[in-house]
This record gives C-alpha cells, structure tokens and sequence, in this order.
C-alpha cells in the first residue's frame, strides 16, 4: 500500500476496530467510530513494555503492561468460549491496534489508546473480568493468558506498516470492502467470504417501529422535517454495495448513508432491508457490526475446522504479513 494511502486513510478513521463489548458467551456490539483525542494529565511512561490507557469511567489514565492490556482487550472484545486459535487472532489484531496508536499518541499530551468502545477497543481489568466471568474466571482466565503468551509481540503489517486491523461481531456471509463503507482504498481490508456466520444464532435480527416512534426519532435526528400522513414509501434504500451493506437511503426524499441510519435507529449492522406499510417501518438486518476486517465469529468457526490464526488473520486483512515485534514501541 502506498504511504500516501495510508495518510489519508489515517486522517478520515485513526482507529477501526469495532468496539465490542462482549458479554459472557453473546456476540459483543459494534460501531465504527473516529478516534478522539483524549486529553490526560497523567504524564505517559516511558517504558516499552506499557501503554497509557485512558479509563474512561475513572476519568483518568494508568500505565498497564502491554501483555495486561491485551489480555484485557481480548476479554472485552470476545467471548471466552470461542477457539483458542480464534482468541489468538483477536490478541494479535487487539495488540496490532494498540501498537500502532502508542506509536502515533507518544509524546503527545495526551492517553495512547482508550478503553471507551465509542473511541477505541475495550479494556477489562481483571477486577473486572471476574466479575464477568464469575465461576469461570479461572478456566477463562487460563485460556487468555495462554492463548496471549502463544502470540506475544505478534503484529499485523501491511507494506511495512502497522495495520487498522478492523473487526465486528458477525459478517452477512462477505466482509465489506473498506472503499465502500468509508470511502478509502485500504488493500488489506477487502470483501472476502466468511460463510460461518451464517449459523451464528445471533445472524439475523429485526427493528419495527409504531408510526408515532419513528416520527419522533427521525425529527430528534432531523431525518423529517414535517409529520407525514402515511409510513408507506417513507423511507426507501437507494443504493447498495456488493456485499449487501446499505450504502444510501432516502428518508421522505432527504438523502442519507446507511451507516447515519444503522446508528439512528440502533441497527446491528448497515446491511438491512427495509420494510413499510401505512404505520410501520421493520428494518430486517444481516450480521453484527460495521462488516469490516475480521468477523470473530467467522474466526471462531474457520478455527473450528482447523485453521490456525495465522491462517484466519491472512484470510481476513489480504496480503499481510504478520511479525514478531522484537522492539515494543
């Protein structure tokens, strides 16, 4: 990828990765979200082997190790009871990410990376991860610190690069092109086939919405500017990517992208049909998360059938290479 790319991928999106939240054993959420610059009054440290993590609950910032933030960003990020090839993905992309952001933040005045879902990727503590985990944490807690240990100081390149190693709950069959959800060539974040997720029991959901509520949520989000007689033909797709993600909408004329809609009425994911009759709307949705880069439960089931993770990261970020970091930035 030439470096001129890749500025101008870094200045529309510093950080993908879907913040997912994880509980027990459900797929976690995801939004892809514009990192934010998160002012701190800590000083950073100095030390290679740790990273400012910004707490956004506490409102301040700790130096953890970097083998503890990615146990902990695996923790928050993905179930458990998934394959422990599939674990070893997720702590390679988790610490690709943070890598990459200690880089870009240090000697800055600022944290390296948050725990806010809504900025960055997750972090528990294992505080925390007891109380998620509960009777399991010491079975869970095991199979992290191993599946971690197996991959530490393993990154994601792509010429030469650290890359946005992107992911999100569950795919509708195909990852999505990066160009096509936001708008930047990224050669390693191409539609590729993650049939798995297709029998995940979490694939498919739906959102209906009663006349008066639609109404009222499209107003607070200025999607309508007059109260309509009829829901019929209020809201249709205009244009669609390949892979199914909704890439344009037209709300009582007015034109917006899918991604302003999946956020507005808190749809799982941008692919989605929709659904109207004279006082409803149903939006039928397809996957979990924004669909870019790896799918953890496409992961999940190509470990299931024996790829290893460096084969389950090739297959999901094209044409990269991944490295043992000898000297942690």
């Amino acid at each position: 990828m030439k470096k001129f790319s890749l500025i101008a991928f870094f200045a529309v999106i510093s950080m993908v990765c879907v913040p997912l939240l994880a509980i027990k054993n459900t797929p976690p959420r995801s939004e892809t979200t514009e990192s934010s610059v998160i002012q701190t009054t800590s000083s950073q440290t100095d030390s290679p082997q740790t990273i400012a993590v910004f707490r956004s609950t506490e409102n301040s910032t700790q130096n953890i190790s970097m083998f503890e933030y990615v146990c902990g960003s695996v923790a928050a990020e993905m179930p458990l009871a998934y394959h422990e090839e599939a674990i070893k993905a997720q702590a390679v992309a988790c610490y690709t990410n943070a890598l990459r952001l200690k880089k870009e933040n240090t000697n800055k005045n600022t944290a390296h990376i948050s725990d806010d879902t809504a900025v960055h990727q997750g972090y528990i503590d294992e505080a925390q991860r007891k109380e998620k985990w509960g009777d399991d944490f010491e079975k869970y807690e095991a199979k992290l610190q191993n599946a971690v240990k197996a991959v530490e100081n393993q990154a994601i390149y792509y010429d030469g690069e650290l890359c946005v190693a992107a992911f999100y709950a569950i795919s509708c069959g195909m990852t999505e092109d990066a160009k096509s959800l936001w708008g930047t060539e990224v050669p390693y974040l191409k539609s590729v086939s993650s049939e798995g997720d297709k029998l995940s029991p979490n694939y498919a959901s739906a959102v209906a919405f009663e006349k008066n509520e639609f109404i009222k949520i499209s107003k607070e989000n200025d999607l309508l500017k007059k109260t309509p007689s009829t829901l019929e033909n209020i809201i249709k797709i205009e244009e669609k990517s390949a892979t199914g993600t909704v890439l344009s909408v037209t709300v009582n004329g007015e034109k917006f992208t899918g991604e302003e809609i999946r956020k507005i009425y808190s749809l799982r994911s941008p692919v989605f049909t929709i659904k109207t009759t004279a006082d409803t709307v149903t939006f039928n949705v397809c996957g979990y998360g924004h669909g870019v880069g790896m799918s953890q439960y496409g992961a999940d089931c190509f470990a299931k059938q024996g790829m290893t993770y460096k084969e389950i990261l090739c297959h999901y970020y094209t044409g990269i290479e991944i490295t043992s970091v000898s000297d942690i930035i």
